[in-house]
């Protein structure tokens, strides 16, 4: 959708703009949303304060689709050509979005309320996660749709877009966030192969080193593809998906003091590597691998000494050394794929 968004009239930045702001609206709706559901175990109802606040949220982002639609008309024109480019993906989320409320309102009346990981992962809870990633991609496909085609200006409404839609996935992995976890501050007991209970014994410690690598995806996916037809990354690009995929989580799910420092060490860790971004003047298609890796090296290391200033490190130095590892060389791993045919677009010189 982002690639073959029509070429018709822009609703212009300011209008996109307040399509972001409105989809921020919706995401901190649906964070409510999971916040009640985790600290209220006796929430057996679809109509609750925290499904007001998502549902609002739809009909006001409906509303202010529809007057930018109309405003954006012309005489004797149909109302379906009259949708700027970039907002016939934010019509059908909503179109499904309500669709998939009525579903989610069928569902839990004969089937009951979900209190857990089955929340996540439910169908219409999917349908519903699917409809507004399309509304929150709309400042992404506005701009992809007033650029070239290898090349686009990184509008703020675009930009906020890859926040938002970054933290809508954080929501829906939240069951296999680093940053939730915070995996090094459990203690490992290492256990000999063969040996009764070693599966058991070694779950956490499996489940953490896969967070990281889970987590490190959603960040690095983000941030490539902030490089898709720009010339270098947003300007604080990094901290904005770093906070928005620790933060929000946490909020939902309890502060911890552990959980927090480590958050804390990585947006740190996140500042800094959006400074050198900033102040680097690097070929990015050559250079991309080593960039996210270090990005990666950079987040999971400030988050480790947020763990060990707060609560300690309890896995041994092979473990929390790996899974910084493991992350870095995953983060190259994305770079070297979404790079691949890049060189035959234009040269890495070409790009300063």
């Amino acid at each position: 959708m982002v690639d073959t968004a029509a070429r018709t009239r822009r609703a212009g930045v300011g209008r996109d703009l307040v399509t972001e702001l409105l989809g921020i609206w919706l995401l901190l709706a649906v964070f409510l949303d999971g916040w009640a559901h985790l600290h209220l175990p006796g929430l057996e109802t679809f109509f609750t304060p925290w499904h007001a606040a998502l549902y609002s949220g739809l009909v006001a982002t409906a509303a202010w689709t529809a007057n930018v639609i109309w405003r954006n008309r012309e005489p004797g024109q149909p109302l379906a050509r009259a949708i700027p480019a970039g907002y016939l993906g934010t019509v059908v989320g909503l179109a499904l979005f309500a669709v998939a409320g009525v579903l989610d309102l069928a569902w839990h009346e004969i089937l009951g309320i979900e209190t857990s990981l089955d929340a996540l992962v439910s169908p219409t809870h999917l349908l519903l996660g699917f409809s507004l990633f399309l509304i929150l991609g709309t400042g992404i496909r506005s701009a992809r749709a007033a650029g070239r085609s290898d090349a686009f200006e990184w509008t703020p409404p675009a930009v906020l877009a890859v926040v938002l839609m970054a933290g809508l996935g954080a929501f829906f992995l939240i069951y296999c966030s680093a940053f939730v976890r915070t995996p090094p501050a459990v203690p490992y007991i290492p256990t000999s192969i063969g040996s009764p209970g070693r599966t058991q014994a070694e779950m956490p410690a499996a489940l953490g080193m896969a967070s990281y690598l889970v987590t490190t995806a959603l960040i690095i996916a983000a941030f490539l593809y902030t490089l898709s037809g720009a010339r270098r990354p947003p300007h604080g690009i990094a901290t904005m998906l770093v906070a928005v995929v620790a933060w929000l989580p946490l909020a939902m799910s309890g502060l911890r003091p552990a959980a927090a420092a480590g958050a804390a060490g990585a947006t740190i860790a996140a500042v800094v590597a959006d400074v050198l971004l900033a102040r680097w003047a690097l070929p990015w298609l050559a250079r991309r691998p080593a960039v996210t890796a270090l990005l990666a090296a950079l987040i999971w290391t400030g988050q480790l000494v947020g763990i060990a200033l707060a609560a300690g490190i309890e896995w041994p130095v092979s473990m929390w050394l790996g899974a910084v590892v493991l992350s870095a060389g995953l983060a190259a791993g994305l770079a070297f794929v979404s790079s691949w045919n890049s060189g035959s677009a234009q040269s890495p010189t070409s790009v300063r």
